[in-house]
């Protein structure tokens, strides 16, 4: 009994992938073997092979130029298959995705001799000159050595495995620590301070507290299901009133700032960008555009440009 046409019709394509994969290295390996050599080699006849090195010209993107990334001809009998040198090595990081690893690296405290601390002193190596330049431009404007509590991977921990936990928090009003049980949700970094968002079993009811005022900290083997429902909290330093600021940056930061803020960048014709922020905070807005040097210039409103302005002043001063 002979299989059914759709099982035949996929081992036909196995076959055929079958040999494509093999016929592909055995001509690079072996440039200029006749025709009839490469299709004994492969199992086939010399007008099955010729079908073949015709598949072997459609890889590639539409619409298939021969030397996309396989080019294939044969020249007097001879067979040929040159290689894409895209394919022999693997495609360099940018700079601003060497700054992303160093930063992400820097948050999770590398020991000294470990193999995450080796990685980040060979991370400068693997950029051609003109990378490297531009890694290191965006590496002055972004403090990487920005260090994570200590009590980050517990929480961590909790979180991706929807365990309970329990810790003393001393909050701002209270002079001694209180003992918490909650089901953490969220851990993250706002202006320089680290919160775990959680569902306190204490209080009843969703809290946000801050990192560094939680101690005695233990992991429970009670695990929970984790709440669908996202909460929000007004945070430190925000006024919880959105109040757009119009930034331009310089043509040297606008690949960064473009991958960073995507679609949202706006790009100008002499090459520089503008985005748009929350100006909720002034303190958090002053230290962010002037961490940016020279390069990042306040559009609008007006008292976000005086409230740099007299920043800077204050700084120039202060030095």
């Amino acid at each position: 009994m002979s299989p059914p046409p759709a099982e035949r019709g996929r081992t036909q394509a196995y076959e055929r992938l079958r040999r494509l994969l093999f016929l592909v290295p055995y001509v690079s390996k072996n440039p200029g073997r006749t025709v009839d050599e490469v299709a004994r080699a492969v199992g086939v006849t010399k007008e099955e092979l010729l079908e073949e090195l015709d598949l072997l010209t459609l890889v590639g993107r539409p619409p298939f130029q021969p030397d996309d990334f396989i080019d294939v001809y044969v020249d007097e009998d001879r067979v040929f298959i040159h290689l894409n040198q895209r394919l022999s090595a693997p495609p360099r990081l940018t700079a601003a995705e060497g700054v992303a690893l160093a930063a992400s690296a820097a948050l999770l405290k590398p020991a000294a001799g470990g193999a995450l601390h080796a990685a980040l002193a060979k991370l400068e190596k693997a950029f051609p000159p003109q990378a490297l330049q531009r890694f290191r431009e965006i590496s002055r404007q972004l403090d990487v050595a920005t260090e994570a509590p200590d009590s980050i991977s517990v929480l961590t921990q909790g979180i991706l495995e929807h365990r309970e936990l329990s810790l003393e928090y001393a909050g701002v009003n209270r002079g001694e620590a209180e003992r918490r049980r909650v089901r953490p949700q969220e851990l993250f970094s706002h202006r320089g301070q680290w919160y775990l968002s959680a569902f306190c079993l204490t209080r009843g009811g969703v809290r946000l507290f801050r990192v560094d005022r939680i101690g005695a900290l233990e992991l429970l083997a009670e695990r929970f299901e984790p709440s669908k429902e996202t909460a929000t909290h007004t945070l430190p330093g925000s006024s919880g009133v959105e109040k757009p600021v119009r930034v331009r940056f310089s043509p040297e930061l606008a690949p960064y700032q473009q991958e960073r803020f995507g679609e949202a960048a706006v790009l100008e014709p002499d090459g520089s960008v503008v985005v748009t922020v929350p100006g909720d905070s002034e303190r958090w807005l002053t230290r962010w555009v002037l961490s940016f040097g020279g390069n990042a210039t306040v559009l609008e409103p007006a008292w976000a440009i005086r409230a740099v302005a007299q920043a800077a002043a204050a700084s120039l001063r202060s030095h």
